[in-house]
């Protein structure tokens, strides 16, 4: 009988990911409405983590002999899940100044909990199948887990000083991807090469998705889109951090006002 191995790395490369999904998430949701929605992508990491563990508890006697199948669909539908459910989240009309009043935009926010929870169940259910399924390793598991995690962190915090956030999401979604493929070799899984092949018809796939997928479209109450309705308004620069996002806006048929900088104190 085959003596198999914990996927360690594959471990690792999906928990940072995660976090830095994570982080990501709350610089996207800070750019489309305001920085007061972006905290509850911890909760929304902490429902799918909360999701994940109660199914693999009902379950797990049927999906620890299939291990490297189901690690391998988790960590696929993880990659696929961070830009999908993003997408269909943000096509939901909330409008976060409606909330007070307006019921439907409960029901959207209840949605947008339920679509972006789901790629946080697929990476939590990749670790925590590894925690039952390698109990003797746990300590093992538990230390690259820890470690890709801080390594995410910072990794993305550095990465966003030097690419968008779209930019950054379709990095992460290739690397889960490779996480998958390497977690087939890492386990001894047969056939892992028909995953690695898998994965990489899926990542040549995500570096040919159109740009226009991987906007995000800003709240229509927000300053910059309300300059971008006055005519001839345009942005003719633009920067994106981890500290904000900076827009330069000008209009060569409107003259915009601008105040004259103070030379000295009147008395």
């Amino acid at each position: 009988m085959t003596k198999h191995s914990p996927p360690v790395y594959a471990v690792f490369i999906l928990s940072a990911v995660a976090i830095a999904y994570e982080i990501l998430l709350i610089r996207v949701f800070s750019i489309i409405q305001w920085h007061h929605f972006a905290y509850m992508v911890i909760s929304l990491a902490l429902l799918g983590d909360a999701a994940s563990g109660t199914f693999l508890t009902l379950v797990r006697s049927w999906l620890r002999p299939r291990f490297a199948a189901v690690f391998m669909f988790c960590a696929t539908a993880f990659a696929l899940t961070m830009i999908g459910a993003l997408q269909l989240a943000l096509q939901l009309p909330f409008n976060a100044l409606e909330i007070a009043w307006d019921i439907r935009q409960w029901g959207y926010l209840t949605l947008i909990y339920l679509l972006l929870a789901t790629p946080f169940f697929f990476v939590a259910s990749c670790v925590c199948l590894t925690f039952s399924r390698f109990g003797r390793a746990i300590g093992r598991v538990y230390s690259f887990d820890l470690l890709g995690a801080g390594v995410g962190a910072l990794a993305l915090v550095v990465a966003l000083f030097y690419i968008p956030p779209d930019t950054a999401l379709r990095g992460l979604s290739l690397l889960a991807l490779a996480a998958a493929a390497l977690a087939g070799f890492e386990y001894g899984a047969e056939k892992s090469y028909r995953v690695a092949l898998l994965s990489l018809f899926a990542a040549t796939g995500l570096t040919m998705l159109p740009d226009q997928w991987l906007e995000f479209p800003m709240s229509e109450y927000k300053g910059l889109r309300q300059w971008l309705q006055v005519p001839g308004a345009e942005v003719v620069a633009e920067r994106s951090s981890p500290l904000g996002l900076l827009s330069v806006v000008e209009s060569r048929r409107i003259p915009w006002r601008r105040r004259a900088p103070r030379r000295g104190t009147q008395r």
